[in-house]
């Protein structure tokens, strides 16, 4: 079962507004689909992609805050998709999984998570 399952009080507290948002965590995982993206995420955040958004930008508050969106669209450009409408065909899982954003599977490689 993902993270987005199980974070239940997060979410509640996110549709009651009494949250933010919600921490952005990375998980080990084994055999992703395009999990090369995350090599750049280390080099992204220290050219900078976050550093002026939350004096540029707000969102309501809410589960996702604008460090999610933002970077998603850069993850997004790293893997090629062009549009949020193309976003909507890539596998759900499989993306989440990439960003760590679900729960990481065990394999015998990495091991026990």
């Amino acid at each position: 079962m993902g993270n987005a399952a199980t974070r239940s009080w997060e979410r509640v507290a996110a549709a009651m507004g009494a949250l933010e948002s919600a921490p952005i965590g990375f998980q080990a995982s084994c055999d992703v689909a395009q999990g090369g993206v995350r090599l750049a995420l280390p080099a992204l955040l220290a050219a900078g992609l976050l550093r002026r958004v939350p004096e540029l930008y707000q969102l309501p508050n809410g589960f996702y805050g604008i460090e999610s969106v933002f970077l998603l669209l850069a993850l997004m450009a790293l893997a090629r998709i062009r549009s949020l409408e193309q976003l909507r065909y890539q596998a759900p899982g499989e993306w989440a999984n990439c960003w760590g954003w679900i729960a990481s599977r065990k394999c015998g490689l990495c091991g026990p998570s």
